[in-house]
């Protein structure tokens, strides 16, 4: 029968929508997590509709379509060579499978996250602090001459002055490090559902110089014990976290009882596990006799089978504490030094400018 030539038949139809990626016959696509699992079905003509028999007067052998595409006819392509003519089909279940992997890979960064039960950000949160305990003084040093303004003498002159907080953000204004040693707050909290395995916190050195030697604050200790686990000794050439130990022989003849010197590797038996939400806080002090240190600290871990570490520091910037300046003689040596008073104000006792009249007491 003659037809037109924008009429097609259901075997043309078929093969227009496999050219222009629409699918005849159902297509499903399932998702699991965890092992990614597609299933896709699919065919290209009516079940049972059996093999393709040429259009009733369309004077074209078996084997041949007609096809449109841009709303232009064209013969379909045939085999070569005299045999019988070959088709190009493009299959159904082809697109199918290739929409559907498609669609799965467009997924796989929620399906990862939802497998390992993790979000984005760092494994666990680190923060650290700056803390005085009883045993310490409060010594600091700035690396030049300071002189404190009128209003900064007669802040410091005043009783309690270095008992109050403002004492702390006068110390701060004047870019002063601690002197000796430097102890340090570090929290760790869990992040993750895996659990992470803290092998090491040591520190990484940015910088060693002499001790510095401008103006020196002098606030002697509360002569109290504290209690802290881990010691670094700044002038090793690499130092390594070491439990703090106390030298518990009161001879007379020891003059450094009572006193915390450093003991074995900490790490060599302690490991420091966090899971989410969960905090373990490690006090840390670093010590220095000979040098002006500047260090981070180095966190190493284990999540899984990855070995990974974390950099921590003052907010960009790294913690430093100096050693005493001495002269050749072993005197300390400073341009300007301030002292503590038996009222607990502060006095200069050394440099130019001494208040004569205060009378004060030196270190």
């Amino acid at each position: 029968m003659a037809r037109a030539d924008g009429d097609e038949t259901r075997a043309e139809r078929a093969t227009r929508n496999d050219i222009s990626g629409e699918v005849a016959g159902p297509a499903i696509q399932a998702g699991s997590i965890g092992h990614l699992h597609v299933t896709v079905t699919g065919s290209s003509s009516p079940a049972g509709s059996g093999p393709e028999k040429p259009a009733e007067g369309s004077g074209r052998p078996a084997g041949t379509r007609r096809w449109r595409r841009g709303g232009s006819a064209r013969k379909a392509i045939t085999g070569m060579g005299g045999g019988k003519p070959r088709r190009l089909v493009v299959s159904a279940i082809g697109v199918a499978v290739l929409s559907a992997i498609g669609g799965a890979l467009a997924f796989q960064p929620q399906i990862r996250g939802l497998v390992s039960g993790t979000a984005s950000g760092p494994d666990f949160a680190a923060s650290v602090e700056a803390v005085r305990l009883d045993d310490e003084g409060w010594w600091a040093a700035t690396s030049g001459d300071f002189r404190p303004t009128s209003a900064q003498s007669r802040f410091l002159a005043e009783p309690m002055s270095t008992t109050s907080e403002k004492y702390d953000d006068f110390l701060g204004s004047t870019g002063a490090v601690n002197v000796g040693e430097q102890t340090l707050r570090l929290t760790l909290t869990g992040r993750r559902d895996q659990q992470v395995n803290v092998l090491d916190v040591r520190p990484v050195i940015v910088r060693r110089a002499s001790p510095l030697a401008g103006t020196l604050f002098a606030v002697g200790s509360q002569a109290g014990s504290a209690t802290f686990q881990v010691i670094y000794d700044l002038d090793r050439p690499n130092p390594v976290a070491r439990k703090a130990v106390r030298d518990t022989d009161f001879s007379e003849s020891n003059p450094d009882a009572g006193a915390v010197r450093p003991g074995p590797p900490f790490f060599a038996d302690t490991t420091i596990t966090l899971r989410r939400d969960e905090q373990n806080v490690l006090v840390l002090r670093a010590r220095t006799e000979r040098f002006h240190v500047a260090f981070r600290l180095k966190v190493t871990y284990m999540l899984g089978d990855r070995r990974k570490y974390m950099i921590v520091d003052d907010h960009g910037r790294p913690f430093q504490v100096s050693g005493v300046s001495r002269s050749p003689d072993g005197e300390e040596r400073y341009g300007r030094v301030f002292s503590m008073q038996s009222d607990y104000s502060m006095c200069q006792t050394v440099g130019p400018d001494v208040d004569a009249a205060r009378q004060c007491q030196g270190i």
